[in-house]
């Protein structure tokens, strides 16, 4: 099996990437954020400039979002 960092990633990605981190799990979501940012900074991907990778690099990918919770327990994105 390849470690991280012998991975040989040439996809192209599909879409950007969000984080919404939900009410009580602030910690954990910019435990995940700061790993996503450090791992997309240190990948050396050289197709930086190429435009499918917009916005591949970012500060955070946590978003500005809520999520309420109905009587049922179900929640929705907002």
């Amino acid at each position: 099996m390849l470690r991280r960092t012998e991975r040989i990633l040439e996809n192209i990605p599909v879409g950007s990437l969000g984080l919404i981190s939900l009410t009580g799990c602030e910690e954990l979501g910019k435990k995940v954020d700061d790993y996503l940012v450090k791992w997309r900074h240190e990948s050396g991907n050289a197709f930086r400039d190429d435009i499918a990778f917009s916005g591949y690099e970012k500060d955070s990918y946590l978003l500005d979002a809520r999520v309420p919770r109905f009587g049922s327990g179900e929640a929705k994105g907002v």
